[in-house]
């Protein structure tokens, strides 16, 4: 009886922790469910198609709770590109998710070890394409996120999820 009510003591910890985690009590930028998120295809000439991330109702939400938790470590340290060599590489075609907030969502960044705090209306995070991990901010900031090899497989999840007909 004691083990049982010590393990749901833990649980419980653990759970509390995790919501004020995923609330905004971290210092770090986290991507949450109260944007709008969009995927933006580029092609190589420039053209831009988009689509809505509406899941079905009947899909499973940790699909898209992983994707935001990936794409979220991308935006946990940030730099500035290194602008030499973009310009003689032939366009690739390219996909992004970007998040839209309603209300200016104030978030601190860590940008080339230093703390920045930016009021955030858009994120575009690149996840295929050549600059994966490219962190566009109020589409003006291009930034650099860390390399993570989790993002791109848990984009595929989300967009089979999203195409899922049955």
């Amino acid at each position: 009886m004691l083990k049982k009510r010590i393990s749901m003591f833990g649980l419980s910890l653990a759970i509390l922790f995790a919501g004020l985690f995923l609330n905004g009590c971290s210092p770090k930028p986290f991507l949450t469910q109260d944007g709008t998120y969009v995927i933006l295809t580029v092609s190589p000439s420039g053209m831009t198609q988009s689509e809505l991330v509406e899941l079905p109702w009947n899909t499973n939400m940790a699909v898209l709770q992983k994707f935001l938790l990936e794409a979220s470590f991308v935006l946990s340290d940030l730099h500035t590109p290194n602008s030499l060599g973009t310009s003689t590489e032939t366009p690739v075609k390219a996909t992004r998710i970007q998040a839209n907030f309603p209300q200016p969502k104030r978030m601190k960044f860590v940008v080339d070890n230093k703390v920045l705090t930016i009021d955030v209306q858009s994120i575009q995070i690149e996840v295929e394409g050549a600059n994966v991990g490219q962190v566009i901010l109020n589409q003006t900031i291009i930034l650099q996120g860390i390399e993570n090899p989790n993002l791109q497989p848990a984009f595929l999840e989300l967009t089979d999820a999203l195409h899922k007909v049955e």
